[in-house]
């Protein structure tokens, strides 16, 4: 296998690490002499973290800095390859564990949830390539449709990855959220997570779908939590009791056994539900949610579908902040592998972002201030646990986002780039 010629930027080196370490171990390796593995997997993160707007224009600063000049055609057809995609799906889930020992657990503290993944999922949407063909839309107008991607957030350590690209075939214009999860098998809704463990996924209420979330629940350990849709029309079984005592249930007014009509004869609901509403003490706004998890505490499941806005915030750094707004080529292979590279571009941001809190102790104190005045503020309202619990970084912020733009590229030594990085963590 050839080795890697590591570029001069010792903070790129050090961001790149954990990829060189995985695909040291990867199934799916192969030594191509025109373009390696490496240098492709560096081009890949290198366009995400990019201001580049198109593909040559990044090619063509990729090779201004001094990295390997490759030719366009090259990367069209390296952004094709299949093998490639499944060497970086690879990589992608030998990084995960990394995330699990090295990021700081946001549910730690909550023991009820020991033996439970929690993950958020959704679909995001970019435009299409400059050459998607393009079709006739309704109203007779020929356009391009958009890109559609599924992806799951790990909301104990803010890891993301790919679930599967959105079917855009016949006449479908974006594919249901719940026709999406229907094509992917329970194990990759699960991301994976070892036997015996459970799942829990929210989901917003395009997901919801009553048999096929019993059937995940009895075959996979996979939990649905959502909201409620207002036509669902669901019967009342029975109320559950739960501890109104315990802090973390403010808010919840009512935790209630559940189920869709059963037809005629009177028979029982095809799946049996739980249905929890709860009041915000701040907007005083109600909400109802519907799981199929029968056991944690009514207020701990409102908690984590609150934080299922993560994966909002995610998806608005990629089209905001990494400024991917459309897709790289027009090959569904090429849009996964776009989507598979900003799953790693992000995970190994939160990886460094972690190094730097806990190793450098660097840490952006401006943002963090924000952010507890702005809880304390939410308590001096009446903010409640659930509106003021887990009080962390959900998003990555521009400067650092900035700052590695700025200096993957660069021959500095790591030192002065994470002096640097306090400077414009204090000053900007």
């Amino acid at each position: 296998m050839a080795l890697y010629n590591s570029p001069t930027s010792p903070l790129f080196q050090r961001f790149f690490q954990p990829v060189v370490d995985a695909y040291s171990r990867s199934e799916k390796a192969y030594d191509c002499q025109e373009l390696t593995d490496l240098d492709f997997l560096e081009m890949g993160i290198n366009r995400c973290v990019s201001a580049a707007s198109t593909g040559r224009d990044f090619l063509q600063h990729h090779g201004d800095h001094g990295r390997k000049e490759v030719d366009t055609s090259l990367l069209c057809k390296a952004l094709q390859s299949e093998r490639r995609l499944a060497n970086l799906c690879s990589v992608n889930k030998l990084i995960t564990p990394l995330l699990t020992a090295r990021v700081e657990d946001a549910f730690a503290s909550i023991p009820e949830l020991d033996g439970f993944a929690i993950y958020a999922g959704d679909g995001h949407y970019h435009a299409g390539a400059a050459h998607d063909e393009k079709r006739e839309s309704s109203s007779g107008l020929m356009i391009k449709l958009a890109t559609g991607h599924f992806f799951l957030l790990n909301l104990r350590n803010h890891g993301i990855s790919h679930l599967t690209m959105a079917d855009q075939s016949g006449t479908r214009k974006k594919e249901h959220d719940m026709h999406a999860m229907k094509r992917s098998t329970f194990n990759e809704l699960r991301v994976g997570e070892p036997k015996g463990r459970k799942v829990i996924l929210a989901w917003d209420k395009a997901g919801i779908d009553f048999s096929f979330w019993q059937k995940a629940k009895n075959t996979a350990g996979l939990y649905f939590l959502s909201l409620e849709k207002s036509n669902m029309k669901l019967i009342r079984c029975g109320h559950r009791s739960f501890e109104k005592g315990d802090h973390r249930n403010a808010g919840v007014i009512d935790d209630e056994q559940v189920g869709p009509g059963g037809g005629s004869g009177g028979r029982p609901p095809r799946a049996l539900l739980r249905r929890i509403t709860y009041v915000d003490p701040v907007t005083e706004t109600k909400y109802v949610y519907i799981t199929t998890e029968m056991t944690l505490p009514p207020g701990i499941l409102v908690l984590i579908y609150k934080h299922r806005w993560d994966i909002e915030k995610v998806f608005d750094e990629f089209k905001s902040k990494l400024n991917e707004k459309k897709s790289w080529a027009s090959s569904e292979t090429a849009k996964v592998i776009q989507a598979q590279f900003l799953c790693l571009t992000h995970n190994l941001m939160v990886l460094l972002e972690e190094e730097l809190l806990t190793s450098e102790k660097v840490d952006n104190e401006k943002e963090r201030n924000r952010k507890a005045r702005r809880a304390e503020e939410a308590k001096k309202n009446g903010a409640n646990f659930i509106g003021s619990a887990l009080q962390r970084f959900t998003v990555r912020s521009v400067k650092y986002i900035r700052w590695l733009r700025n200096h993957f590229y660069r021959e500095i030594r790591w030192s002065d780039a994470v002096a640097r990085l306090r400077v414009i963590y204090l000053s900007f």
